[in-house]
């Protein structure tokens, strides 16, 4: 009863202000959980993507077929997308493989990886505008810079002559990968993406608050501790 009164009492005290605030309080807890168990997930198939990437280019590289896969990040890249032909699947090195088989209808275009997944392939890339780049670079490796100078994805290139493989990004083009140290670069470019996300820190920043009131964050937060502590002292007596 005497629970039951003190709660009464703070919602005539209160009123509306109480009202919003616990409304806030589920959506934002809400919000927040569904966030990170999609951001988990995501990470998860992007591990997943970066082992089958990695392990078709080995095997390409081996065979001397040539390869060219975008990792999209922050720059959504639709246009590129649609300008080839859109595929939707889970990624493996046999699938990775079999479509830069160099007798594959779309073996010559780009695949696009979005959030883990293979979502086109067969795309069309801009070339690089640079003047700066060697004469004997093939239009693969263009147009990975390309890509890379007007975006901020990361690209996988497999030579078709000599097998190399290299990773351009923020037009750069880094060669001579291996596939431990391949491996390595896509997981701490791509994956630390999702690190901050699984924590709290962003937890206020990607989900505001939706009500805008007088109070600022500071005072409410004092306010529930300062009405906690009353409640407290009035139970113990």
């Amino acid at each position: 009863m005497l629970l039951q009164s003190l709660y009464c009492s703070s919602l005539k005290f209160g009123g509306r202000w109480n009202s919003w605030d616990a409304k806030e309080s589920e959506q934002n807890i809400g919000l927040w959980a569904i966030f990170s168990k999609s951001s988990e997930e995501t990470e998860k198939r992007c591990r997943t993507c970066i082992q089958a990437t990695v392990d078709a280019v080995v095997e390409l590289q081996r065979l001397k077929m040539g390869a060219l896969i975008v990792f999209e990040m922050q720059t959504k890249l639709g246009d590129i997308i649609d300008s080839g032909t859109v595929i939707n699947a889970q990624p493996s090195a046999q699938m990775i493989g079999n479509i830069f088989f160099n007798k594959a209808p779309l073996h010559d275009g780009a695949m696009v990886i979005r959030d883990g997944m293979i979502c086109a392939a067969g795309c069309i890339l801009p070339l690089t505008k640079s003047d700066k780049v060697s004469v004997s670079l093939g239009t693969r490796h263009r147009a990975a810079l390309g890509m890379s100078e007007v975006s901020d994805a990361i690209v996988v290139v497999v030579s078709e002559e000599t097998g190399q493989i290299s990773l351009a990004r923020q037009g750069v083009l880094a060669r001579n990968f291996t596939k431990d140290t391949l491996k390595s670069e896509l997981e701490k470019l791509i994956l630390s993406q999702y690190a901050n996300k699984n924590t709290g820190e962003t937890k206020s920043k990607r989900f505001p608050s939706i009500r805008k009131g007088k109070r600022n964050e500071q005072s409410t937060e004092n306010f529930q501790k300062e009405k906690i502590i009353w409640y407290s002292k009035i139970i113990l007596q």
